[in-house]
């Protein structure tokens, strides 16, 4: 039985969430874009205009989006027009899937800080990756219409401690945990009082569940207990533009001492350490920090945040190395590759670029996004199998790329605001956090494509995973698999090649 809220309702329960949160009004901090029963009310107004004449059908029964019967959708119930990933009848709705897609790639605006830096023009690098790879598939979804969104541009308030411990803010003021694997759902942290409770970002790393808040406050505890006497709490800065913006949490590089890593909007970044609730870095700089992500070896730090270049800094003193120039607007998405080279950075000109730290003069390729500004990525676990990277977009869009050759992807598509997304299970699923009020939840995918199994088999092939074989896959301190675990994996695909 699924714990009882802070409201007084049951888990299983939709607590009244204020439905229809479309944001009219850009100058508030609330997603610009439409929600999913918005969106069919614009598709019916614009059919009433005269619009879209090149769409067909015109969406009835509007009001049914918001029946959640089915709390959870699984690959057993998929049914084409009648039943997607999130449950949604398009028949019932009168209209085709294909052809809510085609009217939300028409109507959905990207958001951007400078004016047409997301405008396509022949002369830029940027390129529309091939859809044709197949490494992942559907596995479920449940539906929740609790996720608490604060500020639109950061969209890193899901934390995955595991395959069956992923952690959201809630809009009742607490953040839950939810089991993908079974469903079940219970309240996983509670706050002292409202300010502390406005989470702004979540992680859930190296055994600790660490939130931000809109106010420059912090709490955290062990993932390993839900004792009270346990829970930390802190303050960043009193500045009124304080907005926590991004954490990451880590091991120092001189001792399993875990720290976070705060990204804050007041144009600080701070380290904190979490075994003596002490601040041991606060550096300011002359813009907002938007995300931030840590080297292999914990000595680099790329920083995106309030302007187009990007940041190579010391990952101890924040001290800035190199400025690497080529996006076109703000960041808000980073990560850095097992292999200690690959980085990615992504901005709200609709690109993503990828980097060699070997050579910083320019960036290794330039990949378009779908619809909208990439605001989350990572990059696949060492010894998951062929390199993978997952590229988030502000709504709708999950792109997992090829990041062998940065040739070709793989997409996955829903309708709503995506809140993060993350690798679990050493690489082999995928958790995407949605937090549309009517259809949002906890979406998992599985790898389909033999994923960690097949790395017996790929020593001919440079750059399959982060190393070059399985052995110095397994050596590494940072790998999650032994050779036994890829022997035995090898055995059970008979795949006998190594």
């Amino acid at each position: 039985m699924d714990e009882q809220d802070d409201l007084g309702l049951d888990d299983n329960d939709f607590e009244p969430h204020p439905l229809f949160l479309t944001n009219a009004n850009p100058g508030i901090l609330m997603p610009d874009n439409y929600n999913s029963f918005d969106f069919l009310r614009l598709w019916r107004w614009c059919k009433q205009q005269g619009q879209l004449k090149d769409i067909r059908g015109t969406p009835r029964n509007e009001l049914s989006i918001a029946d959640l019967t089915r709390p959870r959708v699984t690959y057993e119930n998929l049914k084409g027009d009648e039943c997607d990933i999130q449950g949604i009848n398009w028949e019932h709705l009168g209209v085709t899937r294909g052809a809510a897609r085609k009217c939300r790639a028409k109507t959905f605006r990207n958001y951007t800080n400078i004016p047409e830096s997301d405008a396509w023009n022949p002369s830029i690098p940027d390129r529309l990756l091939t859809r044709n790879e197949n490494y992942f598939r559907f596995r479920n979804m449940d539906l929740r219409t609790d996720v608490r969104l604060l500020h639109f541009q950061l969209r890193n308030i899901m934390g995955c401690a595991s395959r069956t411990a992923v952690y959201y803010p809630s809009v009742n003021g607490t953040v839950r945990m939810v089991d993908p694997t079974s469903g079940i759902i219970k309240t996983a942290m509670r706050f002292k009082n409202a300010e502390d409770a406005s989470v702004s970002t979540l992680a859930a790393e190296t055994g600790i569940l660490a939130t931000g808040s809109f106010y420059g406050t912090y709490r955290y505890r062990p993932i390993d207990t839900e004792d009270e006497s346990r829970y930390y709490d802190g303050r960043l800065t009193e500045h009124i533009s304080g907005i926590t913006n991004h954490i990451q949490v880590n091991s120092s590089r001189r001792s399993s001492v875990p720290q976070a890593a705060f990204a804050s909007n007041d144009y600080g970044f701070r380290i904190v350490d979490l075994a003596r609730n002490e601040t041991i870095l606060n550096r300011m700089y002359d813009w907002a920090l938007n995300c931030t992500a840590l080297n292999p070896d914990k000595r680099l730090r790329v920083m995106v945040g309030d302007l187009p270049e990007i940041l190579i800094t010391e990952a101890e003193t924040g001290k800035i190395l190199q400025k690497l120039e080529g996006h076109r607007d703000y960041g808000f998405a980073c990560d850095w590759a097992p292999d200690g080279w690959t980085v990615a950075t992504g901005n709200q000109d609709k690109s993503i670029r990828i980097w060699d730290a070997r050579n910083w003069k320019d960036s290794v390729t330039v990949i378009r996004s779908e619809i909208a500004g990439v605001r989350s990525l990572r990059f696949s676990p060492l010894g998951s199998g062929k390199r993978l990277l997952l590229a988030a977009e502000e709504a709708d869009v999950i792109n997992i790329v090829d990041a062998q050759t940065f040739n070709s992807k793989q997409t996955f598509d829903i309708f709503g605001e995506l809140a993060g997304v993350s690798f679990t299970s050493g690489g082999q699923e995928v958790v995407a956090l949605s937090s549309d009020p009517v259809r949002g939840g906890v979406l998992c995918l599985e790898r389909c494509d033999r994923g960690a199994e097949d790395t017996f088999n790929y020593t001919g092939t440079p750059g399959y995973d982060w190393f070059p074989t399985p052995r110095e896959v397994v050596e590494h301190p940072g790998s999650g698999v032994s050779m036994i675990e890829k022997r035995r994996q090898a055995a059970l695909a008979e795949d006998f090649f190594f």
